[in-house]
């Protein structure tokens, strides 16, 4: 890495990390810890953080002279091929979850009607009282899967918007700083760097790991390594980060799920589930999978 290249992504990693500092710090102080706790993310927090990072790819932009409409065209290119790449990326994660799946059933870590039974938890102080105790099991389960289905749409739609931030920055601005090629280097260094921007948030809020906070760090930023090829390949073949968008946002959609679909106590859900170590392995076969299967034969 040449020291121009060094000095570009120190200065978007420390413009990156600072705003999501001072957002987490204003989110604690007022009082939304409690809500990331349960698993809801506030929607003001959410958006501010993940544009957060494109605001730091801009400023990188302004402060090297590299162009700052010129480059964001570059990254938001818009062509038949990206719109056919940005509905396809989100079965990606739908592939994930079937592997996920099945490696989690026969060790027991999977559990459908756990996660059908927190609908009913919802549900039950909803309902009338007239409402029996199947009915509300029958309805918890087909609302379960049509969550599962229309993560699809929200994938496509508002949480693409709000995960195209992110894009913006990790695979835009950055992963054009390092070369734009899905390198097994550019693989770890992206990976690193996006999973140890939520350092703060997980520490702090107990963003996705309530009990675990410090390992939980080190947990999500293996998770990101292992998720950040399929965004870096959709990225390379479309030259447009549009597409991982969609990537990004599905997996917001749809994998929480591999957490709540178990019976196992919290922490070790943290540590072993699709946020912990069978999440990690997952994605790391799925992007062996996807490599290999793009990969240029050698002449």
């Amino acid at each position: 890495m040449s020291k121009n290249t060094f000095s570009r992504v120190a200065t978007f990693v420390a413009l990156s990390y600072t705003l999501a500092f001072v957002i987490d710090i204003i989110a604690l102080r007022s009082g939304l810890a409690a809500s990331l706790r349960t698993g809801t993310t506030p929607i003001v927090w959410g958006f501010a953080r993940m544009w957060s990072v494109a605001l730091s790819a801009v400023v990188c932009l302004v402060i090297y002279r590299e162009g700052v409409a010129a480059n964001l065209k570059r990254f938001l290119t818009v062509s038949r091929g990206v719109v056919k790449y940005y509905l396809i990326a989100p079965l990606i994660v739908y592939g994930a979850l079937a592997l996920y799946i099945a490696i989690a059933l026969p060790l027991g870590f999977f559990n459908f009607n756990a996660y059908v039974e927190t609908i009913v938890d919802t549900l039950r102080s909803a309902m009338p009282s007239s409402v029996s105790e199947e009915q509300i099991t029958s309805i918890a389960t087909v609302a379960a899967y049509v969550q599962i289905f229309s993560g699809y749409i929200a994938a496509i739609t508002i949480n693409a918007f709000y995960a195209l931030g992110e894009e913006i920055g990790w695979r835009g601005y950055l992963y054009s700083t390092l070369g734009s090629r899905p390198s097994l280097r550019n693989t770890i260094i992206i990976g690193v760097l996006w999973g140890f921007w939520h350092t703060s948030a997980i520490v702090l809020l107990g963003f996705q790991y309530t009990v675990t906070r410090y390992l939980g760090v080190v947990l999500f930023t293996l998770y990101t390594i292992a998720l950040s090829y399929p965004h870096l390949l959709v990225t390379t073949t479309t030259g447009s980060v549009i597409p991982a968008a969609s990537l990004h946002g599905a997996v917001n959609a749809i994998w929480y799920i591999t957490v709540l679909a178990s019976n196992l106590p919290e922490e070790q859900r943290e540590l072993f589930l699709g946020l912990g170590l069978l999440g990690i392995v997952t994605w790391t076969i799925l992007s062996t999978i996807l490599y290999k299967a793009t990969k240029t034969p050698s002449r």
